[in-house]
């Protein structure tokens, strides 16, 4: 049973404001920081810490040439070789180790952040969050426990980009009007190359090189397939697709700037149109009815006509974001043609670094970061609803104040 939803936000609130039993840390001490999944995005975020000055002391992965390419990262950049571990158990005892970053298959998620939590470590843990709504629980009640304070970021990086809060700002005031409709949107083109897709260098040499059964961890047991290990997003063992994988970004937004905790209800549907080794959808859409407002969300991998982006509709204005390029802000409800001149116009940057940079910035200070694991369960949970509706082929209703579904 879910607490309520007042006692579930009278406990996180109440987690914040706990003084915390941990030192904060001088302005120039550095921070040993160790790495749990060492595939591209893992690399990417350890290349940011160890830009802002800290050391990366250790690293684990379930494949060995993962961990000579991460080694590789941090030697490049000037360090001492890491320490190397195929158990994350094992790089948790590291000495003097103060936090991890994790980005492994969001299947290893909720049983790696609560291991680093329990051994007193601060985590980054890469989007989405949870592979499921009861895990987000889990994980909130293991970094909120006990009377010292866990910095704990989940890797929505939207919260630490300056130009969505100038984006939330004008959507709250006066002369946007009431907001009523928010439209994402996701499309990139696949066809022409896959990134997770096995490479052509992967090899038998390579396949032996991995420990498949910490891989598969508690998901089913399944002979070797490199689809499943390169491409493991998109088969529901071990993630939730594109709903989750990019709604972790885009639905982020939605409710940030929306002012909403969660939707009252959620429909959405799609299917494997193209990439037919896919188990989640290739192509899906989703709509949310978040009381005040409904959102919808497109995502698909096949043709990126539509590029990345998020449209907000309000009674009086109207704000149209390219979230590689910029933001417009529009002194109009009407039709905006080629001709239409922006009121005002901003460019979006890229919100990784700062995102590492906050979370850096936290675990020294002993403050909770942009996304704690609060905003990272509220976001994915969305998500999360949206899959249980394109699974069961009905519309879903969530309960607030329960904290579960009612229907559907």
């Amino acid at each position: 049973m879910l607490p309520s939803r007042r006692a579930f936000l009278s406990t996180a609130g109440a987690a914040v404001l706990t003084a915390p039993a941990v030192r904060a840390l001088g302005a120039n001490e550095k921070l040993d920081v160790g790495l749990i999944g060492c595939g591209s995005r893992g690399t990417a975020l350890v290349r940011e810490v160890l830009k802002f000055g800290h050391r990366v002391v250790a690293i684990c992965d379930v494949a060995e040439f993962r961990l000579d390419a991460a080694t590789k990262v941090v030697t490049n950049a000037g360090e001492d070789k890491p320490e190397r571990y195929s158990d994350y158990r094992r790089l948790l005892e590291h000495k003097g180790l103060d936090a991890v970053v994790v980005a492994t298959p969001d299947h290893h998620h909720r049983d790696q952040v609560i291991a680093a939590i329990e051994a007193e470590k601060d985590v980054y843990v890469e989007k989405p969050m949870t592979k499921s709504i009861e895990e987000g629980k889990e994980i909130i009640e293991a970094v909120r426990k006990g009377p010292k304070l866990r910095v704990v970021q989940v890797g929505n990086q939207r919260h630490s980009g300056i130009h969505w809060k100038r984006c939330k700002d004008v959507i709250e005031s006066d002369d946007f009007g009431k907001l009523v409709s928010v439209k994402v949107w996701d499309t990139r083109n696949w066809v022409k190359k896959d990134p997770f897709a096995p490479p052509e260098w992967f090899t038998k040499d390579h396949e032996k090189q991995i420990d498949w059964p910490a891989f598969l961890g508690k998901a089913q047991k399944r002979p070797f397939n490199p689809l499943r290990y390169w491409s493991w997003r998109w088969y529901w063992d071990y993630a939730g697709g594109l709903m989750t994988d990019i709604g972790a970004h885009q639905l982020d937004i939605v409710q940030w700037l929306g002012g909403m905790d969660a939707p009252k209800s959620v429909t959405a549907n799609g299917g494997v149109y193209h990439f037919k080794h896919w188990e989640t959808p290739d192509v899906v859409a989703g709509t949310w009815d978040y009381g005040k407002f409904a959102a919808t969300f497109n995502v698909q991998f096949i043709n990126g006509a539509d590029g990345v982006g998020a449209a907000f509709y309000g009674t009086n204005m109207t704000v149209i974001a390219d979230a590689t390029k910029d933001i417009r802000v529009y002194a109009t409800a009407d039709r905006i043609t080629p001709d239409t001149e922006p009121k005002e116009v901003w460019k979006v940057e890229n919100e990784t670094p700062a995102h590492v940079k906050n979370w850096l910035e936290c675990c020294k200070a002993r403050k909770n970061p942009n996304s704690p694991v609060e905003l990272g369960h509220k976001v994915i949970l969305s998500a999360h609803l949206a899959n249980l509706s394109y699974r069961t082929g009905k519309k879903i209703f969530w309960d607030a104040d329960r904290q579960e579904v009612i229907g559907g």
